[in-house]
């Protein structure tokens, strides 16, 4: 292939690594939260955008000058590559961001209600020690990431001679598994996991049963400790 030729594959696989570059920032715009505030987010994805254009273009013209036997196997060569590439960073940058789940359309908050143990006096609506908890993020057994929820101590309620505590918190990403970080009164903290998969169904916006629930043969979670209920609700539906 000529000169020519292999300018006009460069220049055209630069324009397509252009968008495709354009296109996946814009999509990472939103994955990542990119801040629009002083056009912050539209400088990144024309900055991203040039640079996939660039990289489009030297990989149009090293495959034109390279690889190619001739004008049109060099262009589809170079647009594959371009297109492979965007579609490869696209997946990755999906996959490691922190998306919300939704059903409906609409993002979601996990209630939970703690019950304290057998025995535990009512816990203080105000004053006394700390109580709050977290959302964690667990990937490979690390709590990568974590969001505050709110305890709602003042509509704790007794049932059946238990303490049982309200709260909630935004379920703020699919990735990784769901674990909750609790400390009632400043008190020891403790935890459980979250039987809630990456993208919650409709028939969890209906209460779990109290957890954990041992499997047999190990016997039931004994009332001496702490248990926790769960359920998901649509943010903006009553």
């Amino acid at each position: 292939m000529g000169w020519l030729g292999s300018i006009l594959v460069a220049l055209l696989a630069g324009g397509l690594g252009l968008v495709a570059a354009g296109l996946v920032m814009s999509a990472c715009v939103g994955w990542y939260r990119v801040s629009h505030f002083e056009g912050k987010a539209g400088f990144a994805v024309v900055a991203v955008a040039l640079l996939g254009g660039i990289a489009g273009l030297i990989v149009g013209l090293v495959t034109a000058r390279v690889v190619a036997g001739g004008f049109l196997e060099g262009l589809g060569i170079s647009s594959a590559i371009v297109l492979a590439a965007a579609g490869l960073s696209a997946g990755i940058a999906r996959l490691l961001a922190d998306i919300p789940p939704a059903i409906g359309g609409r993002e979601l908050m996990l209630e939970i209600e703690v019950r304290l143990p057998v025995g535990a006096g009512p816990p203080p609506a105000s004053g006394g020690g700390k109580s709050y908890f977290h959302l964690h993020s667990v990937v490979r057994h690390v709590a990568r990431k974590s969001l505050l929820g709110e305890l709602r101590l003042s509509e704790a309620r007794l049932a059946d001679g238990r303490w049982i505590v309200p709260g909630s918190v935004h379920v703020f990403t699919e990735r990784g598994k769901r674990s909750l970080g609790i400390v009632i009164d400043g008190q020891t903290p403790f935890g459980f996991l979250v039987p809630l998969p990456a993208r919650p169904k409709p028939a969890h916006e209906a209460w779990s049963g109290w957890l954990p629930r041992p499997r047999p043969p190990s016997p039931p979670w004994p009332d001496t400790k702490a248990s926790f209920r769960f359920r998901v609700q649509r943010i903006g539906v009553a």
